[in-house]
């Protein structure tokens, strides 16, 4: 019985500071879109499904594309080819490197 005790407290003990530790990182603000320069941020709408279904590219990323010379409908077809990407699904290094490529390979024209 004092096993069952101790081993709930423990048990207790580190949800709590799991929880802690969640909540923590909740409260922390994240980095204003276009605060760092020549940044681009990429971020997409993956929606509840863990497969590739509603995927799609959120207006910031579209408009980092744009600050950097794309024209919007480049952009939009840059953002949605990031994101519709099968195995970049939670593959940030994936999805960094394939817009290095994307960018290498057709700069932007302006």
């Amino acid at each position: 019985m004092k096993f069952l005790a101790t081993t709930g407290a423990a048990l207790l003990l580190s949800c709590l500071s799991v929880s802690s530790v969640a909540a923590d990182s909740l409260k922390r603000i994240p980095t204003k879109p276009g605060a760092v320069p020549n940044a681009i941020t990429i971020s997409c709408f993956r929606g509840p499904s863990s497969t590739v279904i509603w995927d799609r590219p959120n207006a910031v990323f579209i408009h980092d594309l744009v600050r950097i010379g794309y024209t919007f409908p480049e952009a939009h077809a840059i953002g949605e080819r990031i994101c519709r990407d099968e195995y970049g699904l939670g593959q940030h290094g994936y999805m960094s490197s394939s817009l290095q490529q994307i960018i290498a390979t057709t700069p932007p024209t302006n």
